[in-house]
Formats: C-alpha cells, sequence, structure tokens
C-alpha cells in the first residue's frame, strides 16, 4: 500500500487524474495533503509544482486536504465521495456513484451511477447522470441537463434548470424570491409548498394537476395551469408527461427515503382516474417499447470498443513497466554478484600469492643453512604497478588465481 503526506499551503490544487477504483476526498484543517492508494509505491504517479498535485491511482485512493483545496477529478472508474472540500471541484467522468458533502461549487460532467449532494456552497452543475439524482440544500442555483432516473431535490436556494428528467421528479422548498425553478420530466412532478410560499406557478402536464394546498386556486387555459401562492415572488415552470401533484410541505420539512408519489386525489374525482390511468399505462408501455428500442439503437460500439482499447493499453504499459523494472533489479543484482566474485577472486589471489612468497622465503633459508651459503641480495620487490595489472588480469578471466600467484612470485623473485 501506498501512503505518503506532504505539508502545503491552506489552498493548494489537487488533480487527480485517473482513479482505477473509487475514490474518496476528505477536507481536514490541517495543512498537508495525505493520500493512501492501495497498490505498490511505484505504480503511483505523484508530481508536485508549487502548490499543485498532480495524481494518478492505479486502485481504490482516500486523500486528505485542506478545505479549501481546488479538486480537479478527471476520470474515476468506480465510486468517488467528496466531502468537507470547499474550493471549486470539477469532475469530468465517473462510472459509478457520486456522493457530494459539504462542498464548494461543483461540476460534474457524467455522472453513470447516482448523484447524492447535500450541503453545496455555490452552485452545482451536473450535466448528465445516468442514474437517480438527490439534491438537497444547495446555496447557488442548480443546473442539470439529463437524468435519466428520478429527481429528488429540496434546499435549492439558487434556483433550478432541470432540462430533462426520464423519471418521476419531487420539488421541495423553499422557493426563494427573485428565483425561478423550472424543469421538465417524463413521469410524474410532485411539489411541496410551505405554508408561507411566495410562487407563482406555470404547469403544463400531459395528464392532470391535483392540487391540496388550502387557498390555491388553478386555473387552465389551452393546457397551461396557472396559480399564485403569497406575493409570487419566485416562479416555478414546469412540464411533465404525467401527473403533477401540489402538496403542502410538512413542519419538519420532507422526510428522508426513498421517492414516493402519496398524493390521493378526492373521491369524486376517482370516477374517471381509472380510465385515465388504464389510458396512461398503454401510452406508457408503447414509450417504453420505443424507448428501449431507440436505447438500443444508441449503443456506441465504437465508443466501447476504444474504452477496451484504453483499458487494455493501460494494462499494457503497467505490465511493461513492471518488466523493465524488474530486469533493472535482476541486472543490478547480477553486477553486484561479478564484483563480490571477482573481489573474492582477487583476494584469494593476494593470499596465495603471499603462501606462495612464505614458502620460497623458507625453502631458500633451508637451502642455505645446508649449503653454508651467504644469502643472496634481495632484488627489488614487485611494484603495486605491476601486482594491479597481475590482478586485473584475473578479474578479466585471463589467468586463474594459482597462475596469478606464480606471476606475483616470480616479480619477487622466488
Amino acid at each position: 500500500m501506498f501512503e505518503q503526506t506532504v505539508e502545503t499551503s491552506a489552498a493548494p490544487h489537487v488533480t487527480v487524474t485517473e482513479c482505477l477504483g473509487n475514490l474518496v476526498v476528505r477536507g481536514t484543517e490541517e495543512r498537508q495533503i495525505t493520500i493512501q492508494v492501495e497498490a505498490e509505491a511505484e505504480e503511483v504517479l505523484l508530481e508536485r509544482t508549487g502548490e499543485s498535485f498532480t495524481l494518478t491511482a492505479p486502485d481504490d485512493c482516500f486523500l486528505t486536504c485542506p478545505p479549501a483545496t481546488t479538486l480537479t477529478i478527471g476520470t474515476v472508474q468506480e465510486n468517488l465521495g467528496v466531502e468537507e472540500v470547499k474550493g471549486p471541484v470539477t469532475v469530468e467522468t465517473v462510472h459509478g456513484n457520486v456522493n457530494l458533502r459539504a462542498v464548494g461549487p461543483t461540476a460534474l460532467e457524467q455522472t453513470y451511477g447516482n448523484l447524492d449532494a447535500h450541503q453545496v456552497a455555490g452552485d452545482l452543475q451536473a450535466q448528465v447522470t445516468k442514474g437517480n439524482a438527490r439534491v438537497r440544500q444547495v446555496e447557488g442555483a442548480l443546473r442539470m441537463s439529463e437524468v435519466r432516473g428520478n429527481l429528488a431535490t429540496d434546499g435549492l436556494r439558487g434556483g433550478l434548470a432541470a432540462e430533462l428528467v426520464r423519471g418521476n421528479s419531487r420539488l421541495g422548498p423553499p422557493f426563494s424570491p427573485g428565483q425561478v425553478y423550472r424543469l421538465s420530466n417524463n413521469g410524474n412532478l410532485a411539489v411541496l409548498l410551505p405554508d408561507d410560499a411566495s410562487l407563482r406557478m406555470s404547469l403544463r402536464a400531459r395528464g392532470r394537476v391535483y392540487s391540496g394546498v388550502p387557498g390555491l386556486v388553478l386555473e387552465e387555459t389551452e393546457g397551461e395551469t396557472t396559480g399564485t401562492l403569497g406575493a409570487g415572488e419566485a416562479s416555478l415552470e414546469a412540464q411533465a408527461r404525467g401527473n403533477v401533484f401540489l402538496e403542502p410541505a410538512e413542519p419538519q420539512g420532507e422526510p428522508e427515503g426513498e421517492m414516493e408519489f402519496d398524493f390521493v386525489p378526492d373521491l369524486e374525482e376517482l370516477e374517471d382516474l381509472g380510465a385515465q390511468i388504464e389510458a396512461r399505462v398503454g401510452e406508457a408501455m408503447a414509450e417504453m417499447e420505443a424507448r428501449l428500442a431507440e436505447d438500443l439503437s444508441r449503443i456506441d460500439s465504437e465508443e466501447i470498443r476504444r474504452r477496451v482499447e484504453r483499458a487494455t493499453e493501460r494494462a499494457t504499459e503497467r505490465a511493461r513497466q513492471k518488466a523493465e523494472r524488474m530486469a533493472e533489479r535482476v541486472a543490478e543484482r547480477a553486477r553486484r554478484e561479478a564484483e563480490r566474485q571477482a573481489e573474492r577472486a582477487r583476494q584469494q589471489a593476494e593470499r596465495m600469492a603471499e603462501r606462495a612468497r612464505l614458502r620460497a622465503e623458507r625453502a631458500e633459508r633451508r637451502w642455505q643453512r645446508a649449503s653454508g651459503q651467504r644469502p643472496r641480495p634481495e632484488r627489488e620487490p614487485a611494484t603495486d604497478e605491476e601486482r594491479l595489472r597481475v590482478l586485473r588480469m584475473v578479474e578479466e578471466g585471463k589467468v586463474t588465481p594459482e597462475q596469478a600467484a606464480e606471476l606475483l612470485a616470480a616479480l619477487e623473485g622466488r
């Protein structure tokens, strides 16, 4: 496992170019960045330029940083979680779910799973969410191009612009004065209205508009249903291919849980509701078949091929790098072993030469004592250069240690 902590400023810039597993980023009060990756150190790429850090993680990654960090994320192959990072957050592609908690202004390009965002201090932009989206407590504006599942929101203080929600939608308070809440969805729409709402509504539904809000008067003209609560300081513009339900908001706010629409129309309206439901079911089945055919026709085999090729290239590159590192380690071990063997051979040659010299001296002294001759004058000892030349011949494999010993003895005059 790779783990590293580096000191930094209060507002660094962290870029995660790619994470091949889950990625969790959490803000802490310490002026340092801690990185933990479920991978070997040589597989993690971390670069620093001033207060800018660039990271590539080949597996699950946990990252802590100062709260004011500017966070840029490229691709996350699994799930993404960001918490207590108040600087700008930019995300390109997440192939799993996205969970945001207490973050700064955030921009998401594409989420393949669900989006759950809570407490965003600024705008939240989500281009494409292929799962469900649940968004709460956004201080700025919420802008969404497409949600392929259901959408549930509350606490949107800066307005809403949801171009297309393919499932059901539920919109909770508040409705801030001067803000516009605009959305279009293929399913049903439920709007939770508090007692003190100041809202002007313009609603278009293929089904019907049902109201359970006391004192709300609705008017229908050319397929558009309008109504006003209070002074009408905020504006709601909505389109639904299903029904629209206007409900009183509970005093404690919207309860946590799955998206449900539990509004029940008045009993006098139930008689024609059964026929309408039957017709709507038939329309929905036909539309589902058409949408399924359309989605199947949009399967981009070329994109799948490119993604497979990119994954294969990444795996091949990692394998090549591992092979190169292994080859370098093997070559280094072989070099060190050759040096050790050469050193042992040199030492052995020196020992053998010294033993040969001592034997020659003892033999000469015995011969002198036996013959009664005076000792011969000693000749000049071999120079260091001559000895090194013999030892180098041993290292190069030109002579054996035994031959080197004889050469050194001959140089010494024995």
